[in-house]
């Protein structure tokens, strides 16, 4: 089979970890397995405020990675500072606020000039036969746009999230809106769009008619789950949440349902803990003193990815939070997947919607409204009352899924990227 070649433009690319790293990486990995040749353009590390070098080791040796400069703001605003998990939640407020006020469509617009010039000396010393890019930021595609119409390249532009400044932030003027919409438009009009979501697939088929949009869901790396599968995890019943709690995705639901449970059930307060795990902002941890859950709840540091992975197929329970706030009630957590892969009872605290379908009908685990500290209790206790009678992992399907698996939809987009046009 003839080996054809891919360029690739992501921003958030190893060493930087976080949840948007992992399906431009694994597209990386799994392509450059089959006929596809792989250049990666990305900016140097420091990009992101969460870094995971371990990571850097995933990506395949006969990959190019082309690292550039880059003038962001929020690398400016990484410079001089230490690795940390926390943020203030107040502060980086305030800086967010700023940010969408002054650079549009995003602070990684800075980025966008040195990734332009990269793409374009690589396109001028040789041919490529796809080009790909992927948001957030999406400023990225605002880049790749300039590469496709340039050099006539069949683009596919990877929304992982909607048009942030648009649909999951409110523009802070009228002329923001308009602009955004612009810029959207022009991703919109790529050779094909990329969505992960029904909601997406609906919501810019019927915006931008004409548009060739294609649903292909985030997944699980089968290959981090490899070679290791615990019998019934040891020690006292945890329920542990991985990952990032920020921008609206909050501690604040499952404790106000781990208190309601403690106050009718007092004897359980010593038996249930909660950890969680990852970068996070402040608030979160002023939330367990006023449920008074100090006893109860733990918070840690950011783990390199493949030491959550463990983590999560150690745990007994998973919890999955999504943000309160109706502009995300159309997305489904990337952690989901990775939780499915991990092969663990998962509390999905999420409003009824695609995440929450996709839960029952696999039967992973247990699903509660954000807004309901009942039902959040009653849901923990169900949990909990299996794993006292021995029955947790039997009561759920924790079964492989491997149509679920990232492999599965790299599969789906080589397909995709072999039956495109050869030219714009």
């Amino acid at each position: 089979m003839t080996e054809r070649s891919i360029l690739m433009l992501v921003n958030f690319f190893p060493p930087a970890g976080g949840g948007g790293v992992h399906r431009p990486l694994s597209f990386v990995r799994h392509l450059s397995r089959s006929n596809w040749r792989v250049t990666v353009v990305t900016p140097e590390p420091g990009e992101f405020w969460i870094s995971d070098p371990a990571l850097a080791r995933a990506i395949p040796d006969g990959v190019r990675v082309v690292r550039t400069r880059s003038a962001s703001g929020a690398r400016l605003l990484c410079r001089g500072r230490a690795a940390n998990s926390r943020r203030s939640s107040s502060g980086f407020g305030v800086l967010r606020r700023l940010g969408e006020f002054l650079v549009l469509p995003d602070t990684y617009r800075g980025w966008v000039p040195f990734a332009r010039r990269a793409a374009a000396e690589l396109c001028r010393a040789e041919r490529f036969d796809r080009l790909y890019s992927t948001s957030p930021p999406d400023s990225t595609h605002l880049a790749a746009a300039a590469i496709a119409r340039r050099f006539r390249i069949p683009w596919v532009a990877d929304f992982r999230d909607p048009w942030i400044g648009l649909h999951l932030r409110r523009p802070p003027t009228a002329l923001h809106a308009a602009i955004h919409r612009s810029m959207e438009r022009r991703a919109a009009g790529a050779d094909r769009v990329l969505v992960t979501t029904d909601w997406q697939l609906e919501d810019l088929e019927r915006r931008y008619p004409g548009a060739q949009v294609v649903k292909i869901p985030n997944g699980y790396e089968e290959e981090d789950f490899a070679g290791f599968r615990p019998d019934r995890p040891a020690g006292p019943f945890t329920i542990s949440h991985f990952g990032m709690l920020t921008l609206g995705r909050s501690t604040r639901p499952f404790l106000a349902g781990l208190a309601r449970l403690f106050e009718r059930s007092p004897e359980l307060g010593k038996r249930i803990a909660a950890a969680f795990i990852g970068p996070r902002e402040t608030a979160n941890e002023a939330w367990v003193g006023r449920f008074g859950l100090g006893d109860a709840v733990r918070f840690e540091d950011t783990l390199s990815h493949e030491a959550c992975v463990r983590r999560e197929a150690e745990s007994h329970a998973l919890l999955l939070v999504k943000h309160d706030d109706p502009r995300y009630r159309g997305l489904v957590p990337g952690k989901l997947f990775e939780y499915i892969g991990a092969r663990r009872p998962i509390l999905a605290l999420v409003p009824e919607g695609e995440a929450a379908a996709i839960v029952r009908r696999l039967r992973r685990g247990e699903v509660a409204p954000l807004d309901s500290a009942g039902a959040i209790a009653d849901a923990i206790e169900r949990l909990y009352r299996r794993h006292e009678a021995g029955t947790l992992e039997r009561d759920y399907d924790l079964g492989p899924a491997p149509g679920l698996s990232r492999r599965a939809a790299a599969e789906r987009l080589a397909d995709l990227l072999g039956r495109m046009g050869e030219t714009r």
